[in-house]
């Protein structure tokens, strides 16, 4: 994501059009600084033929002094400097190296584990901002990532992102911490290419009247030692209020496996709402309806739009038609729903475009009256594994232009004692035990019997059906 930005934050409890957030970011190239370290603690470090191996990936001091180049109070260059160095003290950012010229601060966050073609791959993540800002909050960080490999006893690191690393967090009143590294740690990658793994994260940012939600789209191109974003400003989705213009539109997407350019699959984003269209900042609002369904090829930099038609998902602009697009996608009754849109729904009973409108493209593992059910792998809410989600539909055609549509159910791989202890544990709402100020607020945590077993369940109820 390379952009300048600023942006705004709103909060809403329905089924319908997402709200996100928009900040200032000033990136640049992500391929620059994929360069292997060469500090002499990396050389003493079993460094070989410029390969990097490390023993323990669990050890934050070992592995920051093999990844960076630390520096110590006798290391920094000026007065100002060597006042922010001790910032670093009362802050969760508890290294310090040079990022350039600027003094940053470093948190050593952890290690997720995946597989790519049946071998095992180990994610350390760093999150770092500048040593001034380390501790304040409102001060947003950047995510840097290493991927190693086993190799006998020790770990080989075979990529990395540049030194200025992954947009992670949002600044300002309304800032939003850890959003990119939140959704790598609970979500499986995915495939972006036939030879690729990576992550679509959901960045809200938000400040001054608007929010706007950006793909931040992450590449794991382990051939040539590199993890970066691909996205180039891709909004998903934004909502503007004010005297003069008011104006949403939400979107869900997917790749399309049947189209890769340049090793990475087509991007095919589809919109819903209204849009302000004006050609230039000076002239006045041109809200207009934004019905649009857009593909994005990758040109072996970043993601670049190739073409632009109706939505034909839309109901808005295919009222007798867009049906017929749903159930279209099959992957055997499961529907890859991201890591955001089921935390906005847990987090405060919401339900984005994608929860709402985009799960019902995909093929269901059951059908019935009441309810579609569809399966769900790869996602974790504060911990708990998600394995299904069940829409509320009109009749057996899913039909969805009824207040039973509303109707929202998300199940975990837990017992409702389980789910229980650790959502109140996590978020401090004990969900089987909603106040009446909360009911309406919160989805409700009851049992469901899903494929023969009992499991936890938080659901929502349109109470005007």
């Amino acid at each position: 994501m390379k952009f300048n930005k600023i942006t705004v934050g709103f909060i809403a409890c329905t089924i319908g059009a997402s709200l996100y957030s928009y900040h200032l970011y000033a990136g640049k190239s992500p391929q620059a600084g994929m360069e292997v370290v060469t500090s002499q603690d990396a050389i003493s470090s079993k460094q070989k033929d410029n390969r990097v191996l490390v023993n323990n990936l669990n050890d934050a001091q070992a592995l920051f002094n093999i990844l960076y180049k630390p520096v110590d109070k006798n290391g920094i260059k000026n007065k100002e400097d060597l006042e922010n160095f001790n910032k670093e003290r009362e802050s969760d950012f508890k290294f310090i190296a040079y990022l350039d010229d600027v003094l940053s601060a470093y948190q050593y966050k952890g290690v997720k584990t995946y597989k790519n073609n049946g071998k095992d791959r180990y994610l350390v993540a760093f999150t770092h901002k500048a040593a001034e800002y380390a501790d304040m909050l409102t001060e947003g960080s950047s995510l840097d990532l290493f991927l190693f490999q086993k190799v006998g006893e020790s770990y080989e690191l075979i990529a990395r992102t540049s030194s200025e690393g992954l947009v992670n967090s949002s600044s300002g009143s309304t800032a939003k911490n850890d959003m990119t590294y939140d959704h790598i740690m609970n979500s499986e990658p995915i495939n972006i290419g036939s030879k690729h793994k990576g992550f679509i994260a959901s960045l809200s940012f938000g400040g001054g009247g608007q929010e706007t939600n950006f793909a931040s789209i992450i590449l794991i191109n382990e051939a040539e030692n590199k993890i970066y974003e691909i996205d180039d400003n891709i909004k998903l989705a934004q909502k503007h209020w004010g005297s003069d213009t008011e104006f949403s539109y939400d979107s869900f997407y997917f790749l399309d496996q049947s189209k890769e350019s340049n090793g990475v699959y087509d991007l095919a984003v589809l919109y819903e709402g209204e849009n302000d269209l004006k050609k230039s900042d000076e002239d006045n609002p041109n809200i207009l309806p934004y019905n649009i369904y857009k593909t994005y090829k990758f040109d072996g930099k970043n993601y670049k739009l190739a073409t632009e038609q109706p939505n034909p998902y839309s109901s808005t602009i295919n009222v007798d038609g867009y049906k017929n697009y749903f159930s279209k996608m099959n992957y055997e009754g499961y529907a890859p729903i991201s890591y955001e849109s089921l935390l906005g729904f847990v987090d405060r009973c919401y339900g984005d475009y994608w929860l709402s409108q985009g799960i019902r493209a995909y093929k269901p593992s059951q059908k019935t009256e009441e309810f579609f059910t569809w399966k769900v792998k790869g996602v974790k809410l504060y911990g708990l594994d998600v394995i299904g989600v069940k829409r509320g539909v009109c009749d057996i055609s899913g039909e969805d232009r009824c207040g039973y549509a509303g109707d929202t159910i998300v199940i975990f791989d837990a017992s409702i004692d389980q789910a229980r202890k650790v959502l109140k544990e996590k978020t401090f709402i004990d969900y089987a035990n909603l106040s009446a100020d909360q009911k309406g607020t919160y989805p409700y945590l009851e049992p469901i019997v899903f494929n023969g077993k009992v499991k936890a369940a938080l659901s929502y109820y349109n109470p005007n059906p």
